[in-house]
């Protein structure tokens, strides 16, 4: 038994963003709750003009300097109430369009985000129209009906999740991505391929997840060390942004212990979940390789080093040698020791807090517990 969750629509190509005002018209909507990331002023300003242009009016929020925490995402919701907003438009990385989920739903459902990410509070009322415009190729956040928060009063980054918070409408548009910096470029593709990977090996892969899954980590494996050489790439950011986006389609499958331990320890050490994420991932496909032996053979097949006359074991190893390669070749991080800057490492702290996190998650291949959370993070040291 299995249950899938999609968008409505989705958009691909170079300008499509210039849609989205008359979209917007079509389905009578007045007036926009517009988060976006402020670094990127000549698209904000190009939607802003289309909507000025059709008569829409609208209300910037562009406070998600980086992961969304609990005052981010309250004081959303209170400008959106206020403004009497009908709609929401997410332009940003993961962090803008999981804020702009949260802020959407507790628009209509009311609270704080807390009483939903701590107190199990239910979703009871349908979020506004969302339209979800990912600048970055790695979350997968456009695909998801969950939004990763920080919690300010216990540091714990935890999600909450509903089916009616993922997005109406995804509109991936390669041009956006143009220029992107090589190590977000390097960071974003390896959460995008972590996704890919671990959904696919995961316990609740279902025939769609694993189909999506495979094509993410072709497009990944051909074109990530082509966007993070050449910036300006835009067949290869096109086919990122793709991957991205069937990477978050394929994660309903649930994830296993790359982002059992990414997500917390990101969190208590302020690493960039990409580079989290690139660090465990390698780790993760060692430690459960045994157990998925034939799927990470047909992940080195998808990244085209398979060779047909090797076991599937040996082609499980190349399929791991490969993720490192790739990682290497795109100078994303491998150790935890860069981001630590010598301070002692708390390791009661940090397998609490990984329990109280992500330890109720069930699907890695391989089961997991505390002296698993431990030797992985000494083998990421």
């Amino acid at each position: 038994m299995w249950e899938m969750v999609n968008n409505r629509r989705i958009l691909f190509g170079e300008g499509k963003i210039d849609e989205i005002p008359a979209i917007l018209e079509w389905y009578g909507l007045k007036k926009v709750f517009f988060a976006c990331f402020n670094a990127n002023p000549s698209i904000r300003e190009r939607v802003c003009a289309g909507l000025d242009a059709k008569g829409i009016g609208y209300v910037l929020y562009q406070k998600v300097k980086g992961e969304p925490d609990l005052h981010v995402i309250n004081e959303g919701r209170d400008l959106y109430v206020e403004s009497a907003c009908d709609c929401t438009l997410a332009i940003g990385g993961g962090s803008v369009i999981d804020a702009a989920k949260a802020i959407g739903m507790m628009a209509t459902n009311g609270g704080l985000v807390e009483d939903y990410q701590m107190q199990g509070r239910q979703v009871t009322k349908l979020p506004p129209f969302f339209i979800a415009v990912p600048t970055t190729a790695g979350t997968g956040a456009e695909a998801t009906k969950v939004s990763v928060v920080k919690n300010n009063y216990n540091g714990l980054k935890k999600s909450l999740y509903h089916n009616t918070m993922i997005a109406d409408i995804v509109i991936l548009d390669p041009s956006v991505t143009a220029g992107l910096p090589k190590r977000l470029t390097a960071a974003t593709g390896m959460d995008a391929l972590s996704h890919a990977i671990e959904s696919y090996v995961s316990l609740n892969a279902t025939p769609i997840s694993e189909m999506n899954g495979l094509q993410a980590i072709r497009l990944i494996g051909k074109s990530l060390v082509e966007a993070c050489e050449n910036p300006t790439n835009l067949e290869a950011r096109g086919d990122l942004l793709v991957a991205s986006y069937f990477g978050g389609c394929a994660i309903s499958a649930g994830i296993g212990i790359a982002h059992i331990m990414a997500q917390p320890i990101g969190a208590m050490y302020d690493i960039p979940h990409g580079d989290a994420c690139s660090i465990f991932l390698p780790l993760a496909m060692e430690f459960n390789l045994d157990l998925a032996t034939k799927k990470y053979a047909q992940i080195a097949e998808a990244l085209g080093v398979a060779e047909h006359s090797a076991t599937d074991e040996a082609n499980a190893r190349k399929a791991v040698e490969e993720v490192k390669r790739i990682r290497a070749a795109i100078g994303a991080p491998d150790s935890l020791k860069p981001y630590l800057k010598g301070a002692s490492t708390d390791m009661e702290h940090m397998l609490d807090t990984v329990k109280r996190t992500t330890g109720h998650i069930t699907c890695n291949p391989r089961p997991v517990d505390a002296n698993v959370y431990q030797q992985i993070f000494n083998l990421a040291l």
